[in-house]
């Protein structure tokens, strides 16, 4: 008997793909130190992207036999150290999962989301700061965004930087702490296709919490013209579904330090407008004459 492969078909039409069902998924709770976190995220399937799934462990310790240890694990290299970033961060990995998304019949997997969710600890800061201020959560959140891409400038366009962040900065209000909703999003010349969609909240005076979304579509085209043909809208929903899904309740300890770290603060809440970070020492013209042309 011989085998015919299948040869999956290109559509014509404007895609709306279709990703897994939220009704369905699953329930992650950890205990950080007391602190319990709570969201809801659908099981592990992605079709391309190749990283193994993570999943928390039920409890963390940062001392104590109870429960794992926190293994916080440094950012920094020294490729860092050359490009001049400051090394003020250990990550603690706590969940990676990805999602596959799929076209009409036999057009196969269109978009894949992807959600790194990870624990941020800021060192090598002052020992008074506190993430639970408003002010402190605002400029480490502007350093972690440095850090992670700042470096990214483009020789053929007189070292440009290649990304805008923090782009549609948005605070939420459904936690017990601050917490905003940001992109980090590329420039049409550049390589980078895919806008970075991050989450931050606090949930102790030197950690918080970064849910990093990745929402691609499959196809090696321009942006412009992936937004043509496949519509985001579908991960972006799963990626709403989970953030509206997170529940935060503090540890007596994670309370007092976010009491006294607010006590006489008239303003709490985090800014509603963040302007853009520029990492690069390109005069508005320069800039201007790439952005408008996107000529090399």
């Amino acid at each position: 008997m011989m085998n015919v492969r299948l040869k999956l078909r290109e559509p014509k039409q404007f895609i709306v793909p279709k990703g897994p069902s939220f009704r369905w998924a699953r329930t992650v709770c950890s205990d950080l130190d007391g602190t319990n976190i709570i969201f809801k995220a659908p099981r592990y399937r992605a079709k391309y992207l190749d990283l193994e799934p993570v999943l928390p462990e039920r409890r963390y310790r940062s001392s104590g036999s109870s429960g794992s240890s926190m293994p916080f694990r440094s950012m920094y290299s020294d490729e860092d150290a050359e490009k001049g970033l400051k090394d003020h961060f250990e990550r603690l990995k706590f969940f990676y999962h990805a999602w596959a998304f799929y076209g009409p019949w036999f057009s196969g997997t269109v978009a894949e989301l992807s959600l790194s969710f990870d624990f941020i600890k800021a060192v090598n800061f002052p020992d008074s700061m506190s993430l639970f201020h408003p002010r402190a959560l605002e400029q480490v959140i502007g350093e972690y965004l440095t850090f992670m891409y700042s470096y990214h400038l483009d020789f053929t366009r007189d070292y440009i930087q290649e990304l805008d962040a923090p782009v549609n900065w948005q605070p939420l209000h459904h936690l017990p702490v601050n917490a905003v909703r940001m992109e980090a999003v590329p420039r049409d010349f550049s390589a980078h296709k895919t806008k970075n969609h991050l989450m931050f909240f606090p949930i102790a005076d030197d950690i918080m919490a970064c849910l990093h979304f990745m929402p691609s579509r499959i196809l090696g085209l321009p942006r412009s013209e992936l937004d043509k043909r496949v519509s985001v809208d579908p991960m972006y929903e799963l990626m709403d579904n989970i953030i509206n899904s997170i529940q935060l309740e503090l540890s007596p300890e994670a309370k007092a330090q976010q009491a006294r770290a607010l006590d006489g603060l008239g303003n709490t809440e985090l800014v509603k407008d963040y302007p853009l970070l520029k990492w690069d020492n390109a005069t508005w013209e320069v800039e201007q004459k790439y952005l408008n042309s996107g000529a090399a």
